[in-house]
C-alpha cells in the first residue's frame, strides 16, 4: 500500500482548525489531523506565502472553512492539498526542508481503527 494513500480521504473534507504548536503546525479536518514539521506554503488568490514568513499565520488561517477538492502526495517530494475555491496548501517532504527526521504525520481514526502515516 502506498504510504500516501490514507491522506486521500481528505477529499471533500472541510479544514476546521489551524493550530500553531511551538515548532509545528496542525491542520484539522473533522477528525483527521495533518501535522506538519516543515514550513508549509499556501497559495491563495495567486499569492504564495511560506510559514513562518510575516503574515503567514493569517494566510494559513484563511484556509479555515475551505473544502479539499484534491490531494496530491508524492513520497519524498511534497503533499499538496487543492481546495475547491482554487487555494492550495503545499507541504515539502524533501530532506533539505526538514529540521528533523520527519516532515509530516497524517492521523485519522476513520473506520474504527487508528491510522498514522509518517513522511
Amino acid at each position: 500500500m502506498n504510504p500516501s494513500s490514507g491522506i486521500h480521504q481528505l477529499v471533500g473534507e472541510e479544514l476546521n482548525i489551524v493550530a500553531f504548536v511551538m515548532d509545528y503546525v496542525e491542520f484539522h479536518f473533522n477528525g483527521p489531523v495533518l501535522r506538519v514539521f516543515v514550513n508549509p506554503t499556501d497559495d491563495i488568490d495567486g499569492a504564495s506565502w511560506t510559514f513562518p514568513q510575516a503574515s503567514s499565520r493569517d494566510r494559513l488561517c484563511q484556509l479555515i472553512g475551505k473544502t479539499v477538492g484534491a490531494v496530491s502526495a508524492v513520497e519524498d517530494v511534497a503533499i499538496e492539498l487543492s481546495f475547491t475555491d482554487g487555494a492550495r496548501l503545499r507541504i515539502p517532504l524533501d530532506r533539505s526542508s526538514r529540521a528533523g527526521p520527519e516532515a509530516a504525520h497524517f492521523q485519522s481514526e476513520r473506520y474504527n481503527s487508528p491510522d498514522l502515516t509518517v513522511w
